[in-house]
């Protein structure tokens, strides 16, 4: 198990990430503001929200897009990585400059949305990092959070990918998903043969009564 999670304070660190709370908070806004006076809000606040989180991972030693909790495939890790940031550069792209895939007709609403839903799954990334800082994974284990996904932290990165292309109204987003849905199932599906090894015989029980990611209703 991997759980080399910053657990002290560490001044230096804290300031640093002090510092890049200040600077991430202004450039987003100055950028968009020149870049996009017609349409500045939703980008801007997308980025500040985006770079925070990011900050806070950072501070606990958290790997950004993986759970931290097991070791992770490394070529997944850059497949994701090159998957997403290419994709939220076409996002933004589409919706600033080019334009072709925005679903106008929906705007500010569907915007709007998908800032709640990555509110939400920025939360849950958080929620459960605390719950890991603060907690041994076996008392976690059997209860609470994962008793709705076997690994929380994926179902969490998967809510903030999916909201991506509301918060960019863009049509054409919502294909581009594909593969980062499928590198995030693989990713899960990864760790959960660590798992399995941490559970050992409770891990057919186990995976009977908990999806890998969703939440699935039973019949």
């Amino acid at each position: 198990m991997s759980t080399d999670f910053n657990r002290s304070f560490k001044i230096f660190r804290f300031l640093w990430c002090i510092f890049l709370f200040i600077y991430f908070y202004h450039f987003p806004k100055n950028f968009f503001a020149g870049a996009l006076p017609e349409r500045p809000f939703f980008p801007t606040i997308f980025f500040q929200l985006f770079c925070f989180w990011l900050i806070i991972e950072y501070y606990f030693s958290s790997p950004f897009f993986q759970s931290g909790l097991f070791p992770f495939s490394v070529p997944l890790k850059y497949l994701f990585s090159f998957y997403f940031y290419p994709f939220l550069i076409f996002l933004v792209f589409d919706y600033g400059w080019w334009g072709r895939g925005q679903v106008r007709f929906f705007y500010p609403s569907i915007n709007i949305f998908g800032l709640l839903i990555f509110l939400f799954g920025m939360f849950l990334r958080l929620f459960t990092l605390f719950l890991f800082l603060n907690n041994p994974l076996s008392k976690l284990v059997r209860g609470g959070i994962f008793r709705i996904s076997r690994h929380p932290r994926y179902l969490a990165t998967l809510i903030q990918l999916v909201s991506l292309p509301f918060i960019f109204s863009s049509l054409f987003g919502f294909f581009l998903l594909i593969p980062g849905i499928l590198i995030i199932k693989k990713e899960a599906e990864f760790e959960d043969r660590e798992l399995k090894e941490y559970l050992k015989r409770d891990y057919d029980r186990y995976l009977k009564n908990v999806p890998l990611l969703f939440p699935v209703k039973k019949i």
